[in-house]
């Protein structure tokens, strides 16, 4: 399981395991949206069974699902688990258009889309045990590949009085169109394909407003930009796919960012190029700003699997990071 490749598809083959002995309870919130679409998120709520982490660890971290993922993908599940643990409440949250909310919401997610994050986060400070440690409420936000490009937006984007006090990202794509074209030529353009056939099969399910040639080009798409084309950038607004990757490309956003955060990713990763971060200088945001990076040779795209039954490295990366807070 150390080639990358392996590493990426482990998930797959073999789930990581998620144990649940560190649940004291799980509710779920729905957070109507503001839009007037009439679409609801998501939100699966779980405590954990040893005593709240100290001040000023977040008292709850909300996980962000990545392209063709939900709240109930292995490596959510599998850090959910991990920050139980070490007492960290964890939110899992389905996207619009992901998990519960797919036959019936009237717009999807995208990899720009922080104002849905923005109200569940307002929905879960706004929560009455919010305050239960006395100290007001204190949130942090994890996002995965595309949910991990949506976190670094959020955080580098003004928070307006949220009570967000950290961020950490796996395997985000930081350029979406250097992202884009590296997948339509990387292993054959397989990985580009799989994500398709997912995205195509979201379509059909959509309950939104489209034209049937919407729904031709649609179908037609051969590459993650035609299909931006067709349907994303169309549904929001924007002119083609360049215009909508370009103004929610992550990279932009880190000079901005405001809160500890933490950028982990793998130079292997055969979904994510490491160009972008590569030409990035960490050291400049480490003197700067509060961004830190942890970038590996290997790990694969979401993977970074472990020997002996140990939780994913960025499970335990998390747990570290967010209870390190408190130090």
């Amino acid at each position: 399981w150390t080639a990358a490749h392996m590493q990426t598809l482990r998930s797959r083959v073999r789930p990581p395991t998620a144990p649940t002995d560190a649940v004291a309870g799980t509710r779920l919130l729905r957070v109507p949206m503001d839009d007037g679409t009439g679409d609801e998120l998501g939100v699966a709520l779980h405590s954990p069974v040893p005593a709240p982490a100290p001040a000023p660890a977040p008292q709850l971290v909300v996980l962000v699902h990545g392209l063709g993922g939900s709240a109930e993908s292995a490596y959510i599940l599998a850090t959910a688990a991990q920050l139980l643990r070490t007492g960290i409440s964890v939110a899992r949250l389905d996207l619009r258009g992901a998990g519960h909310t797919g036959t019936s919401s009237k717009q999807m997610y995208h990899a720009g889309r922080t104002a849905d994050v923005r109200a569940v986060l307002a929905a879960l400070a706004a929560e009455p045990e919010a305050d239960r440690r006395g100290d007001g409420a204190s949130l942090a936000l994890m996002g995965f590949s595309l949910g991990g490009n949506v976190t670094l937006k959020l955080l580098g984007e003004p928070l307006e009085g949220l009570p967000v006090v950290a961020g950490m990202s796996v395997s985000a794509p930081l350029d979406l169109a250097v992202g884009g074209e590296y997948l339509h030529h990387v292993a054959f353009g397989l990985y580009e394909r799989a994500m398709l056939r997912g995205l195509k099969a979201d379509v059909a399910r959509f309950a939104g407003p489209m034209t049937d040639d919407e729904r031709e080009a649609v179908a037609s798409a051969r590459s993650l930009e035609e299909f931006d084309d067709a349907f994303t950038a169309r549904q929001n607004g924007w002119r083609d796919a360049a215009e909508y990757y370009a103004l929610n490309s992550s990279a932009q956003y880190l000079p901005h960012v405001t809160v500890p955060t933490l950028v982990l990713h793998s130079l292997d990763d055969p979904i994510v190029p490491s160009g972008p971060y590569r030409s990035i200088d960490w050291e400049w945001l480490a003197q700067h700003g509060p961004v830190r990076r942890a970038i590996t040779e290997h790990g694969g795209h979401v993977g970074f699997h472990q020997a002996g039954g140990r939780p994913p490295w960025y499970a335990e990366q998390a747990a570290a990071f967010f209870t390190g807070l408190a130090r």
